[in-house]
């Protein structure tokens, strides 16, 4: 059985980005809260739930969106990190939630085959 890419309304996708950005919100809200305990199961949770029902590029979109509201949280909560790694925490954490978002994103189409 061949691979069909699977079309989406755009007020599908518009209604599940702003479910997308409304969790993130929260969910950075969260980490500002509880300092340095670490959330990524949170917000990796809510990137493979975002790349499996919808494409890999509202899935990256999601990943821009992650990467600020960690940053943000870091920065407003004064976390004690050297002046230029908040670059290298927001590199390290996109390339880790960009490996889950593809990984996700292949898996889907391997299954639906």
């Amino acid at each position: 059985m061949q691979y069909t890419k699977t079309k989406y309304s755009v007020s599908y996708l518009v209604k599940v980005f702003a479910i997308i950005t409304f969790s993130v919100c929260v969910l950075g809200y969260i980490d500002y809260l509880t300092g340095e305990l670490s959330l990524d199961v949170l917000y990796i949770t809510c990137l493979g739930l975002a790349t499996w029902y919808t494409t890999r590029s509202i899935g990256i979109l999601c990943i821009v969106e992650i990467i600020l509201a960690k940053t943000l949280a870091d920065y407003f909560d004064h976390v004690k990190i050297g002046t230029h790694l908040y670059e290298w925490n927001a590199l390290d954490y996109a390339l880790v939630y960009l490996i889950v978002c593809l990984l996700v994103g292949n898996l889907r189409k391997v299954l639906s085959q």
